[in-house]
């Protein structure tokens, strides 16, 4: 039986669009490769029950989740948490809440803005919630931290108010759009491809979360950090 670490990389996972879930497959890929003296894989929490059983496959094995969920709302408390029981398991906290995340977002942004003399009014969409709470608490501490870094930053929601499409349609250019998402299914492809696309004007800039780039390499760096700790 090896006893090299695992790393469990979690997910929401996708409802439509890609809905084989390629981008995390490929940011598992992507920090299995930075990271080769660890063992690599996934969880969906929208499946009940993955975690669990992806726990005890594990065995005595150190296990390490590394949530890439935008708040430590539902799903981290009652798919992740509520299973992170044995003193071998770490949970540690969803990416929205990593101290290099929203730095990583403003750098993201500053890059694509660059050539603008005035920095441009910013939209940080997020999904948010019928019953506003954890969602949109973990979405406005983002917003906070990147306006700390870059400047104005507005935080909107598909789900509750205030409503992203609204945030879109009044923005005055110049403006971008960044979205919480991970995946490129139904909020991350469609919902955020909708909003910029019939916005009134267009976005100097627009990205979400998950199709950055340097995305592995920043969890990979929160994996090692976490392997130290």
């Amino acid at each position: 039986m090896t006893d090299r670490p695992v790393i469990l990389l979690a997910a929401h996972g996708e409802r439509g669009g890609a809905a084989n879930n390629a981008r995390l497959a490929r940011i598992v890929a992507d920090v299995g490769a930075m990271i080769p003296e660890v063992d690599v894989g996934s969880v969906l929490v929208n499946v009940e029950g993955v975690t669990e059983r992806a726990l005890a496959a594990c065995g005595e094995r150190s296990v390490v989740c590394l949530p890439l969920l935008f708040s430590d709302g539902y799903f981290y408390q009652q798919r992740l948490k509520s299973a992170f029981t044995a003193a071998n398991h770490l949970l540690a906290p969803p990416l929205a809440l990593w101290r290099s995340f929203a730095p990583f977002l403003a750098d993201n942004l500053a890059l694509r803005t660059i050539s603008h003399a005035a920095d441009p009014r910013v939209v940080l969409v997020a999904h948010g919630s019928k019953q506003t709470g954890r969602s949109a608490l973990c979405a406005r501490q983002v917003g906070a931290l990147m306006q700390a870094r870059y400047g104005r930053v507005e935080v909107a929601f598909l789900e509750e108010a205030p409503f992203a499409r609204d945030a879109a349609a009044a923005a005055e250019p110049p403006w971008s759009a960044v979205g919480l998402f991970l995946g490129e299914g139904l909020h991350g492809g469609e919902d955020f491809d909708v909003l910029v696309s019939t916005a009134r004007h267009a976005p100097v800039a627009a990205f979400t979360a998950g199709e950055l780039p340097g995305l592995a390499g920043l969890i990979a760096a929160e994996v090692r950090d976490r392997l130290r700790s």
